[in-house]
């Protein structure tokens, strides 16, 4: 696991990012991971990574520094045509992988949708259930279909067909379904195509944060992707439209954003837990349909008024409790968000990088008390990004000794492969 987070305001954006990571299905935890790369060796533009580290069995360091070699010193005017490009690359290389790489791929997502559904019908209604009959399996496929068929779909599947996935991989289903001894193909794979189409995370994604400047911009802006897999040459990838940040001075001044691991820094922006927010959202509702209850046991006391019992018991509480809930959270954000994004708003550089490792620093502390692995630790990678200085590096850690190898760093503007629009 990881936690990154970019703090932003009009001088510069703050980044920075653990170094823990866990070794394949263990439970080994390593805090020797980079997940802060320049995009450009040339120009204010970076990238960071979370949850998984490579993107079908290629390490994401390797096509990030593969993009920034080719791209050379070319720029765009915006941040976002950066992530364009990014995009454009991977379809270029081919996704860095063979058709049977791909096809893999999809069989391992295939059986972590299937393992889902499996684990959600084995504990259905808070009850475990310890029979699941292919009838059971078929029925949850279909309720699948019926959720997601309407959702919101990733970029490159807006326009793919049922008919032009099931012509690619019918016959990938097939196998997987005499492989578990399943007579469901047809269902599964709607019920899995319309999985792969939604906009939705999967066990094997990968977020990608682009933060910085285009050659146009004076503020800087944040760009979250999420990617997992390609599928009959599309990949799948959306944005997080939720958390994109487009610095201006009209609009959004400062922001504050987390990703991956986020309850600790939303405890400190939001003033509350997130978990104990749901909690006393939960609690708002059930008092709100117990106070209901007790009325109406109270009437049917009464021969005059038990009449009146049933009516008061089927009355709608939702729009109460959606209005005490949204009155909590701007209580909430007066209170605490909105000072401190006040105060965010006039911090210099170094002050953001600070308060960008503190963060992180803090989520690693709170993991560390708690009981199991410790998901955040190692160094933390801190570097800020302005219009400008540039990238600079604030705390780096090497695998190597850098007063040893004044070599690397002396080659590392030599032997650029530049863009097309270089001398």
């Amino acid at each position: 696991m990881t936690a990154i987070v970019a703090v932003l305001n009009k001088h510069a954006v703050a980044i920075a990012a653990d170094s823990a990571v866990t070794m394949g299905d263990t439970h080994k935890v390593v805090n020797s991971a980079n997940k802060i790369f320049t995009l450009s060796k040339y120009h204010p533009v970076a990238v960071m990574t979370y949850s998984s580290a490579a993107f079908m069995g290629v390490p994401w360091d390797i096509i990030i520094k593969e993009y920034r070699k080719e791209l050379g010193k070319d720029s765009f005017d915006k941040l976002k045509d950066y992530v364009k490009d990014f995009i454009t690359f991977l379809h270029k290389r081919h996704f860095f992988c063979d058709e049977q790489t791909q096809r893999d791929y999809l069989m391992l997502q295939l059986d972590s949708f299937v393992k889902s559904c499996r684990e959600e019908l084995s504990f259905q209604n808070g009850v475990a259930q310890e029979k699941q009959t292919e009838k059971d399996l078929r029925q949850k496929f279909v309720s699948y279909k019926k959720y997601l068929e309407n959702s919101e779909k990733c970029t490159e599947f807006k326009k793919y067909t049922f008919a032009d996935f099931k012509k690619y991989a019918y016959a990938t289903i097939v196998e997987y379904s005499e492989k578990e001894k399943l007579n469901l193909s047809d269902d599964l794979c709607e019920a899995f195509f319309y999985y792969l189409s939604a906009n939705i995370e999967t066990s094997i994604s990968t977020g990608l944060v682009f933060v910085g400047y285009g050659e146009k911009e004076i503020y800087p802006s944040l760009y979250p992707l999420n990617i997992s897999l390609a599928v009959d040459k599309r990949l799948r990838y959306s944005y997080d439209k939720r958390s994109i940040v487009e610095i201006s001075d009209r609009g959004c001044a400062t922001s504050i954003i987390p990703f991956a691991q986020i309850d600790v820094t939303q405890t400190i922006v939001r003033g509350i837990n997130p978990t104990f927010q749901d909690i006393l959202y939960k609690v708002i509702n059930n008092t709100a349909s117990n106070v209901l209850k007790l009325i109406a046991e109270q009437l049917t006391k009464n021969d005059s008024t038990k009449v009146m019992a049933p009516v008061i018991q089927r009355l709608d509480t939702s729009p109460l409790t959606k209005q005490a809930i949204e009155l909590i959270r701007q209580e909430m954000f007066s209170r605490y968000t909105e000072p401190l994004l006040q105060t965010v708003i006039g911090l210099d550089k170094e002050d953001m990088a600070n308060m960008a490792e503190s963060f992180i620093s803090l989520t690693s502390l709170v993991r560390r008390m708690q009981p199991g692995e410790e998901t955040v630790g190692g160094p933390v990678d801190v570097a800020v990004i302005s219009k400008g200085d540039g990238f600079i590096w604030i705390n780096r850690k090497h695998y190597f000794k850098p007063e040893l190898n004044a070599s690397f760093f002396q080659n590392y503007f030599r032997n650029e492969q530049y863009g097309k629009n270089s001398i």
